[in-house]
């Protein structure tokens, strides 16, 4: 994308080049992919943002960018969202501090950053035109926080304004927005509009846009409007200020940027990258010690998406291709050397659409080869079809029968006759809503606006398992509707895999000292998770596999949490996210004790389906063209917190393969500044080397009416065997304040700092009065 300044440029204006950076470069080559953005708040680790940001910087500029778009600090409010990997989590502060790391880090390189995105954007679905019904005090302690926290440090960046309404307007064209963006956080740099945002650029600018260029598509300001006075003067003047000011101030227009290179991926950047990978992946859980493998291993079956099908990246803006790279599978060999017999079993296709269900095995009840498709008029595949016909497969990106309407419904009716007994997968890609039912039982149902997003490299398909006896027939109906499809788009294909991947890797689990299971899950910009649940039949692969080897370790490799119904059955459990390029030998490194696992989450992952905000339907996805932010500012750990729920795991809780103490808590208040000083002595009491996040939550007065707690300060330690150090938090007051109508407020009374290992691990506290 190119921002030209034509009019000026013979003052020496370049123009803008961007290009999306919140996990390195989309869309180049030879660049450096690194974690996703989740995966990054998963490091707590302010200074390894900082090189990150300084990484992606060098790189941008390096291609010929100054603008970067990114980092990404937006909240995950629902474990629904197909985007939470490309925010930073739960918390505000942590977000916060990790984001402004970022974006000093970036725009040290004379590039300038684009935060994004403001406000309250945490769901895929209806996007683009959602009523975000949210509070005043919610939208500044809670999703103004992170950018409160970077713009604080890096005001002259610039922030791109959400897609959604938020209280009834546009986030790019509230007024209230904009003015809390830039008047209450001080923003100095300007605003741009996400890409396709808001309905009106005239009204946008009005509202306090700054730079229109990515705006509605086919929605241009008219050139009238610039000196007719729609826009008045002062606005303009103020916007073209606000873009001079992020260029002088980062150095744009003294440092044009040089040519483009061809490979600005360095062995740096890359070490830097498997640096990341370490410092994100969580342990989530490490029964008997399982990890790291022993030394007395002789055989290790790797099973699951572990190759180059390992998935390094999220789909859409924030996908970096991460070139040559070493996989999982590999770098798991590579280390094992010639100690370790290493052998693959696939297991599982894991997330990946599946081969279109063939006519051979499809018949209508006229005994026809495929099966019986009706087409109607409207969403609902009721009433009169417009057109009945016999359909080999459902396989089509197109309208498949001329003359159907703008919005139009299918359903698909006949029997199927497997060849094989067993554990069979079905897949489903549509291109909006479709359900699939064998004799009466859903097996896959969902929703997907498109097929595959623009930016992204992966398809979008939905997932299930059907039991099957060979030779006997089962009743098919499938339906779809093209209702809920992005603008113009169609198309479904029924696709399966009738024989069970499974089998083989229990043979392979059985005969190994320990098995280490790979599990995927599929995410991405324009699409929502409806289920919990692994896809596919991975959860019955895990099940499987730890039955056949007592010794099993399960490696997730999602955007978040997902259901763990085998979470009692195998050893250890680390969450990799999608970890860049250097994923792989990050693993490998962690798997065998070479690198204790640094990362610690930054959301919650909830128990079940049922747990946390977003439970019902006026909360998500909404109903009406709205969705309630019923919950205020608990949200994450906050939520679970007030309302007694317990997670599975709660947000900062992640295990080292050794073991720390916590010292007392050393607590003063200085009335003068109004800060709190915090201190306290960490030791590592086991026998390895590995590393500590120590976190500081404060519990408010009651009349507060806050939160039972919130995070205020964390610190990663790396620590020898027997060493310690002692760490000191400067808490400031504003960390410490409540929203009131209009303004901030310390409220007088007892706080309670707290040290903790997770939000629900407290290790120490101290009570203070204050105000």
């Amino acid at each position: 994308m190119r921002c030209d300044f034509a009019a000026v440029a013979h003052l020496g204006i370049p123009a803008l080049t961007m290009v999306d950076a919140s996990a390195g470069l989309r869309g180049e080559k030879d660049v450096t992919a690194f974690p996703v953005p989740v995966a990054q708040a998963a490091t707590f680790d302010e200074d390894l943002l900082s090189r990150i940001g300084r990484a992606i910087g060098a790189e941008g500029r390096g291609k010929g960018y100054n603008n970067l778009l990114g980092p990404t600090v937006d909240l995950s409010r629902t474990w629904h969202s197909g985007r939470q990997a490309e925010g930073m989590g739960e918390d505000p502060l942590l977000a916060g501090r990790l984001g402004a790391a970022a974006t000093a880090g970036m725009q040290s390189q004379y590039v300038a950053a684009t935060v994004k995105h403001f406000a309250a954007y945490t769901q895929e679905t209806n996007r683009l035109f959602t009523d975000t019904l949210v509070s005043e005090r919610a939208l500044h302690e809670i999703y103004y926080g992170s950018f409160r926290r970077v713009v604080a440090a890096v005001p002259t960046t610039s922030v791109m304004m959400a897609y959604p309404k938020i209280n009834g307007t546009f986030a790019t064209q509230n007024p209230a927005l904009f003015d809390d963006l830039k008047t209450g956080l001080g923003l100095a740099g300007y605003t741009v509009p996400d890409f396709w945002a808001g309905d009106d650029q005239v009204a946008a600018a009005r509202a306090g846009m700054d730079l229109a260029g990515l705006g509605p598509a086919g929605v241009k300001i008219p050139a009238g409007a610039l000196t007719g006075g729609a826009i008045p003067s002062a606005r303009l003047d103020d916007a073209a200020r606000r873009i001079l000011v992020t260029m002088f101030a980062n150095g744009l227009v003294d440092h044009p940027v040089p040519s483009p290179a061809d490979n600005v991926s360095t062995e740096e950047h890359q070490c830097l990258a498997h640096e990341a990978a370490v410092a994100s992946t969580v342990l989530l859980t490490n029964r008997s010690a399982a990890l790291p493998l022993p030394a007395s291993l002789t055989s290790l079956a790797v099973i699951g998406p572990a190759d180059a099908d390992a998935l390094t990246g999220t789909s859409g803006s924030t996908y970096v291709d991460p070139g040559t790279w070493t996989t999982p599978l590999q770098a798991i060999r590579a280390r094992a050397g010639g100690k370790v017999k290493v052998t693959h079993a696939q297991g599982t296709k894991g997330d990946v659409p599946l081969t279109a269900v063939p006519s051979t095995v499809l018949r209508t009840t006229a005994g026809t080869a495929g099966l019986t498709g009706a087409y109607c008029a409207g969403p609902d595949a009721t009433g009169t079809p417009l057109v009945t016909r016999t359909d080999t497969t459902v396989d089509f990106t197109t309208t498949p029968v001329d003359g159907l309407p703008q919005v139009w419904s299918a359903r698909w009716t006949g029997t199927l006759v497997p060849a094989i007994t067993g554990l069979h997968r079905f897949s489903l890609l549509p291109a909006g809503t479709a359900t699939l039912k064998i004799n009466g039982t859903t097996v896959v149902s969902g929703t997907r606006h498109s097929r595959r997003f623009v930016l992204g490299p992966y398809d979008y398909p939905l997932q299930g398992t059907a039991q099957l006896t060979a030779g006997r027939a089962v009743t098919v109906e499938l339906t779809y509707t093209n209702a809920t499809a992005d603008t113009g788009a169609c198309g479904l294909t029924l696709g399966w895999q009738p024989d069970s991947l499974i089998p083989a890797a229990v043979a392979a689990a059985r005969t190994a000292d320990a098995a280490v299971v790979f599990a995927n899950r599929i995410a991405g910009e324009d699409m929502d998770h409806a289920q919990l649940d692994l896809p596919g039949d991975q959860n019955q692969l895990i099940a499987a596999v730890a039955a056949a080897n007592p010794r099993t370790v399960v490696v997730l490799n999602t955007d978040g949490p997902v259901a763990m119904p085998w979470l009692g059955d195998v050893e250890a459990v680390l969450q990799a996210w999608y970890g860049g390029r250097g994923m792989g030998t990050a693993l490998a490194a962690i798997l065998f004790g070479d690198s204790d696992p640094a990362g610690r989450l930054p959301v919650t992952f909830p128990a079940d389906a049922g747990q946390g905000p977003g439970t019902t339907q006026a909360t998500y996805p909404g109903t009406n063209g709205s969705v309630s932010y019923d919950e205020g500012i608990a949200i994450g750990y906050r939520y679970y917190d007030g309302k007694g729920q317990t997670p599975r795991f709660p947000f900062g809780h992640g295990l080292s393969c050794t073991t720390f103490a916590h010292g007392s808590l050393e607590a003063a208040y200085d009335p003068a500044t109004r800060n709190v000083t915090l201190a306290v002595t960490v030791t590592n009491t086991g026998r390895r080397q590995g590393t500590e996040v120590v976190q500081v939550y404060a519990a408010l007065p009651s009349a507060a009416a806050a939160e039972p707690r919130r995070l205020v300060g964390f610190r990663k330690v790396s620590l020898t065997p027997g060493g310690s150090r002692r760490l000191t938090f400067t808490v400031p007051a504003q960390d410490l304040a409540v929203r009131a109508p209009g303004t901030w407020t310390l409220v007088p009374g007892t706080y309670t700092f707290a040290t903790a290992r997770s939000s629900r691990d407290i290790t120490a506290q101290r009570v203070l009065r204050l105000g």
